[in-house]
Order: structure tokens, then C-alpha cells, then sequence
């Protein structure tokens, strides 16, 4: 188990948003003649919000950004990500550039801070008192709104407890492969006519992210290699043909199942091939492996690769 930990690194978030509430209290509220509140054992009355949850928006944005940085190239572990050694360097400097943006935020935020907050308060001039009370001074917000992060090793101890955590890692990484494999199925492939390149990009980044995890678990190899074959196959220019599509849609349809993923790995599915399934597409001979031709996968289309989330859903209708 630790040649497992020594391949890879923990990276821990610790990203604080201020929520710009407070706790409602009976004295905000406006009752109407004869009006009862329940009792607090009975029900809590919830809480206030200070701003527009739309002035914390960007914050929560940038977590959400720093989160999926690491899982683009690792899986959960220890309220972290284990990610390849590999990736370290390239993950602390994406982490740092989304820090530095966090900070940005932060003090755009805080120099308009008063300005939201009364903005805030004519949009709701009913509650204008209940609003001023519970206003947090800035200094306070201030210490409410950090980004940062840790990397470290893991090294196991004498008993067993970690063992068992590192063990769950590649169960962890086959649901997080099923999870990307099942959205990208159901928003942008299932229905399609006709697709772009782009398409091709969110299988990508699987198999990049599979790549770097290999020493997890023995079957992850035997997937991208799969994935290699197939991608070898795919002309470097044009449009996606029927095959590629039927190709692309299989392969998916087998990542989005972490059972499927771990049956392939182990080859327990004998003979089946995705591009088979591409052939009740159509019926022509499906397309040779170019190995002169392509290059490395992983190193295909490196641009396309590096463009946002948001790309996958560059496909068009027919």
C-alpha cells in the first residue's frame, strides 16, 4: 500500500465564504394581528441575508474552480484529492493563479461592501432595521473570505486504517468516471446528429486524468488503452463520422458504469468492442488504427484539450 502513497500527493483545500446571513429572530418579523409563531422546539425560524447572495457568487465560483482542478487529474481522499506526483507542480500553480483571483474578489467585495449592503436595504426597506442590526463590520467579513490549500505526502502508519482508506481510492476514481461519463452522455451526446471535435475533448481529459492514476488500480491501464486504440482511429481533422460517433457514444455508455469500468478491466466482458456498437450505426468497415499518422492521445489537440467544461457542449443539432 504505500508504493500506492508514494505516487501521489494530497492536495487540501481550506476555502472560507462569508454567508451573509443571520440568524431571523421574532423581532424581524412583521405578524399579523393575532399571529402566532410555533415554539422553538418545534421549528426554527432560519436566517436573514445581509447582501445579495449575488455579490458572493464569484467566491463560490472559484472554490468550485479549485475543486475541479484537482479532480481533473486526481480522485477525493482524506476530505482532499489524491493527485499523481506528476501533477503537483502543474495543480499548485493553478491553485495559486485561482488564489490570487480570489483575492481579487475579496477586495473588490470589501471596497463596495457598504454600498451592497444599503443597496441591500432599499431593495427591502420593510425590513431596513432588521437588515442594519445584523450587519457584520467589514473587518469581519474580511476574516471570513480566504483561499488556500496544502499539499502534503501521506505516509501509513503501523495499523490499518489508512490502508483501508487508500484501499477505496480506485472505487473512488471509478465513480467519479462513471459521474463525468453520465453527464457528458445525457447533456451532449444522446440525440445528436451530428458532431464537432470538440466532442471529443471530455474523453480526453478522462483518459488523461486515468493516465495519471494508473497506479491505483491494475484495471485502469486496459481502459486507456481502449481509449488509445480508439482515438488513433479518428482522423486529426474534420468532422466526427458515424462510426466515430458510435464509437464515442459506446465508450461512454461503458465509463458511465463503475461495474462495466472495473468487468473491462479485469476482462471479463470478452470480446466486446466499441466498435461494434459503432457498426449498428453504420455498417461500413469501421475505421483502421492510424498509427503513423496520430500521434500520442494524450497529446492530441492540446489546445482543444485546455478549454473549459463549457466546450463539451459544442455539439450541433442536425
Amino acid at each position: 500500500m504505500q508504493q500506492i502513497l508514494d505516487q501521489m500527493v494530497v492536495a487540501k483545500l481550506d476555502v472560507r465564504i462569508w454567508g451573509g446571513r443571520k440568524k431571523l429572530r421574532k423581532e424581524d418579523l412583521h405578524l399579523a394581528d393575532g399571529s402566532v409563531l410555533p415554539p422553538e422546539d418545534l421549528a426554527s425560524l432560519g436566517s436573514k441575508k445581509i447582501t445579495d447572495p449575488r455579490e458572493l457568487a464569484e467566491f463560490h465560483r472559484l472554490k468550485k474552480e479549485g475543486e475541479r482542478t484537482c479532480l481533473k487529474v486526481g480522485t477525493r481522499f482524506l476530505g482532499g484529492f489524491a493527485i499523481p506526483k506528476a501533477a503537483a507542480d502543474s495543480v499548485k500553480d493553478e491553485l495559486d493563479r485561482i488564489g490570487s483571483s480570489f483575492e481579487s474578489a475579496k477586495k473588490a467585495f470589501l471596497d463596495r461592501y457598504d454600498e451592497a449592503v444599503e443597496s441591500w436595504v432599499v431593495k427591502h426597506p420593510e425590513f431596513d432595521a432588521a437588515i442594519r442590526k445584523a450587519v457584520d463590520p467589514v473587518e469581519v467579513v474580511a476574516a471570513a473570505l480566504s483561499f488556500d490549500y496544502t499539499l502534503f505526502r501521506v505516509v501509513s502508519a503501523d495499523d490499518d486504517s489508512l490502508d483501508r482508506k487508500a484501499v477505496g481510492l480506485s472505487d473512488g476514481l471509478f465513480r467519479e468516471i462513471a459521474q463525468d461519463a453520465q453527464d457528458f452522455l445525457e447533456r451532449s451526446l444522446m440525440g445528436r446528429a451530428i458532431l464537432t471535435r470538440k466532442a471529443l475533448n471530455p474523453l480526453r481529459r478522462i483518459r488523461a486524468k486515468l493516465e495519471g492514476l494508473s497506479f491505483l488500480d491494475h484495471r485502469v491501464q486496459p481502459i486507456v488503452d481502449m481509449l488509445d486504440d480508439g482515438l488513433s482511429r479518428i482522423p486529426l481533422q474534420g468532422g466526427l463520422q458515424s462510426w466515430h460517433m458510435g464509437w464515442l457514444v459506446a465508450v461512454m455508455a461503458l465509463l458511465s458504469d463503475p461495474e462495466k469500468i472495473k468487468q473491462y478491466g479485469d476482462g471479463l466482458l470478452g470480446s466486446w468492442d466499441p466498435w461494434k456498437a459503432a457498426a449498428a450505426v453504420d455498417p461500413d468497415d469501421p475505421p483502421a488504427a492510424q498509427e503513423s499518422d496520430n500521434p500520442d492521445p494524450a497529446d492530441t489537440d492540446v489546445e482543444a484539450e485546455e478549454e473549459e467544461e463549457e466546450e463539451e457542449a459544442d455539439c450541433l443539432w442536425f
